[in-house]
């Protein structure tokens, strides 16, 4: 089976986000070797419009964070944004979702915030 990057694969992998998104999980892992697992992406950007109908039929829901941590104290959703990036309203909107169910939603623009995050659990 070969794998095919797509242009639009590669251009959002050069991206500030992805660079901090990165940066933090290998920061992760480093740190907290023990929690293998806990932090881990979720996959929420189709290939293709149909790829994008083909994942909505099985779950996919747009606005979901970037990652989810699951920490002891439950599961926190981290949403990656470069310095000036704004969240989408579907971005906002799960996050209203999450925090009214209970949960934290935590928007990360450093590795110092991810940092702040993680060691606050």
């Amino acid at each position: 089976m070969s794998t095919t990057i797509h242009q639009s694969q590669r251009i959002s992998a050069m991206t500030p986000e992805y660079t901090l998104q990165a940066a933090c999980v290998k920061l992760f892992k480093l740190l907290r070797p023990h929690e293998e697992g806990r932090l881990f992406l979720n996959l929420n950007n189709p290939r293709s419009r149909t790829n994008g109908h083909f994942l909505k039929g099985i779950g996919l829901t747009a606005g979901v964070a970037d990652m989810t941590y699951l920490s002891n104290k439950g599961a926190i959703f981290l949403e990656f944004k470069a310095n000036k990036g704004k969240q989408s309203l579907s971005q906002k909107w799960w996050q209203g979702v999450v925090q009214e169910a209970g949960y934290r939603y935590e928007v990360i623009r450093s590795i110092e915030d991810f940092q702040r995050v993680v060691s606050s659990v």
